[in-house]
């Protein structure tokens, strides 16, 4: 079991560490549980309920889409330091994908409800997650888009 400053340390080498200050990451670190997958796990499935996004501190993980045809599709492998999930916990939808383990993984997870207490207790906090949310699905629509633009004729 890993202490409060040792998940601090680790969620402060993720992409969102560099946007805390080291005592906000302290406190982040509070509400973060670490979970291990074998190479292979299935970490959720297209389709579950479960409210929370990860921080992936060790090995890939693969995101994977299943088509109406029910064939399997990587749409990404995210590396250490990457986060994935949260779709799901900001909406509250059913995860629009599978995340597969594509080896040995750790990672850091912050269940919707961890994240609600940050917000009430620490709203400045809970507003720099939530923005850090809301730019990353931005980028990731933009890219969406660009790959959608079609040439008028």
């Amino acid at each position: 079991m890993k202490t409060t400053a040792e998940i601090a340390n680790l969620f402060d080498e993720t992409k969102w560490g560099k946007d805390f200050a080291r005592q906000e990451v302290e406190i982040i670190a509070k509400y973060l549980s670490m979970h291990a997958y074998s190479k292979g796990e299935e970490i959720f499935r297209q389709g579950d309920k479960e409210r929370y996004m990860a921080f992936i501190t060790k090995g890939r993980v693969d995101i994977i889409k299943e088509s109406h045809d029910c064939l399997e599709k990587i749409v990404v492998t995210l590396s250490p330091r990457t986060h994935f999930g949260e779709m799901a916990f900001i909406d509250e939808e059913p995860r629009s994908a599978s995340a597969i383990a594509r080896d040995d993984v750790n990672m850091l997870v912050l269940s919707r409800e961890s994240f609600e207490h940050i917000a009430a207790t620490h709203p400045a906090i809970g507003m720099k997650m939530l923005r850090n949310i809301a730019r990353m699905i931005s980028q990731r629509l933009r890219m969406t888009t660009g790959k959608l633009v079609y040439t008028r004729e």
